[in-house]
């Protein structure tokens, strides 16, 4: 048998490589949230249209609305970002890691 982890570094590597495989799912499933979230607020904001603009309780709702959406925006930006990092620091850790190497080749 052929040891892959075949020191302290190694196993680091194996370790951050665990955790990024655990991270991007959650970041994944955090965009989805966001993503819908806009998706309402957007929703809400065409059906306020209809409503009374004169209405200081629309005018609150609408700012309301506004602000959401606006953070949606940026929050995705936010997670977009996180994903592109923790996937470039993924295909360093395969491009670097023997072990990684080793264990996405395919058998002749």
């Amino acid at each position: 048998m052929k040891t892959l982890f075949t020191g302290a570094c190694e196993r680091q590597r194996m370790e951050l490589y665990c955790e990024y495989i655990k991270k991007i799912p959650q970041l994944l499933a955090q965009l989805a949230s966001v993503e819908d979230m806009y998706e309402k607020a957007v929703t809400e904001e065409e059906m306020l249209t209809r409503q009374d603009p004169e209405s200081v309780s629309t005018g609150l709702y609408a700012a309301r609305l506004a602000s959401t959406r606006d953070q949606c925006l940026s929050r995705a930006e936010d997670i977009k970002d996180q994903l592109r990092l923790i996937f470039g620091l993924k295909a360093e850790l395969e491009e670097k890691s023997p072990a990684l190497r080793e264990l996405a080749q395919k058998e002749d």
